[in-house]
């Protein structure tokens, strides 16, 4: 048994506490939310993960130092706004042979850095967690699977022992760069995948969005150091496939709204939680700009998102692009 901190008490934070507890591990999971704290002490995080009752090895603690007392193991699954926020927080606060698990998929705001690489600014010992992972349906028990990913493998293998059971099979890669951003740039798709559903553009469109959208998440993870066999597997085709089909997804709930016309700001303001995809397409789109990297998608993504494209007017431009080649 070991004492794990999980830092952030949304749906994937809660989810991943129980995940362990229901392991055998002591848990405490931080939350900045004193209400949701409470809810958590009494069994169930009702605002996010409502019908869940949770293991009492678990108890939620607003404060950061009590949180992180004693931890063998630190899960941060924070928003990525608030990701670099937290983590100037924790430098004396995180016992000196903690293992330090990054669960948020996203890019950090202000240098578009992956979520490892703010972690590494400040900790040695780092390994992520991503996959296709639809937060309720792990906490139901339902068949699913996730990859620990770290440059050194012992760290990913004994994270993997402390994850994985009956319900949640965890695989293990040395390649962070790929698991991230295969994580993080799906998001984006999800959003076109949530469009493409809200207007009831049919399967076939569906379908095309997907692969095509894979081929741009390649391309720009390839160019910037990840492994296309990552990217083809959970943490990049995998996810993608989950989040632009479930109507459980955030960012693909942006998507429906925006397609039956209302205004972005109006539809994040009443999310209850982050869509990280919103971000990340600017973040990506600037990538893309800077490496030279063609990604269409993203590119009309960036349009409708931050400068009021007409949804009807991307698709087009998208479907009269130069004829060419398929190429991966």
């Amino acid at each position: 048994m070991v004492k794990a901190a999980i830092l952030g008490c949304g749906a994937w934070g809660t989810t991943l506490a129980k995940i362990l507890a229901e392991n055998g591990h002591a848990v405490t999971i931080w939350c900045h939310n004193t209400a949701i704290a409470a809810q958590i002490n009494a069994r169930e995080n009702k605002e996010l993960l409502p019908g869940i009752i949770l293991p009492d090895k678990i108890q939620a603690s607003t404060a950061l130092a009590e949180t992180l007392q004693g931890a063998e193991l630190l899960v941060i699954v924070t928003a990525s706004q608030y990701y670099r926020q937290i983590v100037r927080q924790l430098k004396d606060l995180v016992p000196p042979d903690c293992l330090l698990l990054s669960a948020t998929k996203g890019l950090d705001e202000t240098t578009g850095k992956r979520m490892s690489e703010v972690l590494a600014e400040y900790f040695t010992n780092i390994a992520v967690l991503s996959g296709p992972n639809i937060s309720r349906e792990i906490a139901e028990q339902k068949p699913a699977t996730a990859v620990i990913a770290a440059e050194n493998m012992e760290t990913a293998q004994t994270i993997q022992k402390l994850f994985n059971n009956s319900y949640f099979r965890v695989y293990t890669n040395n390649d962070v760069i790929g698991t991230e951003y295969g994580g993080t740039l799906k998001n984006i798709i999800a959003i076109a995948a949530g469009i493409v559903d809200g207007l009831q553009l049919g399967n076939n469109t569906k379908a095309a969005l997907l692969v095509r959208g894979m081929v741009e998440i390649a391309k720009l993870t390839i160019t910037l150091g990840g492994k296309s066999e990552t990217i083809f597997g959970l943490t990049g085709m995998g996810d993608l496939i989950t989040t632009c089909s479930s109507t459980l997804s955030r960012n693909h709930t942006v998507g429906e709204r925006l397609a039956q016309g209302q205004k972005l700001a109006e539809i994040l303001q009443n999310l209850k939680a982050v869509a990280e995809g919103v971000p990340t397409t600017k973040l990506a789109y600037a990538l893309a700009q800077k490496t030279g990297t063609p990604m269409p998608l993203t590119e009309q993504m960036y349009g409708i998102l931050y400068e009021n494209k007409p949804i009807r007017e991307a698709v087009a431009a998208l479907m009269s692009r130069d004829l060419k080649a398929e190429s991966i």
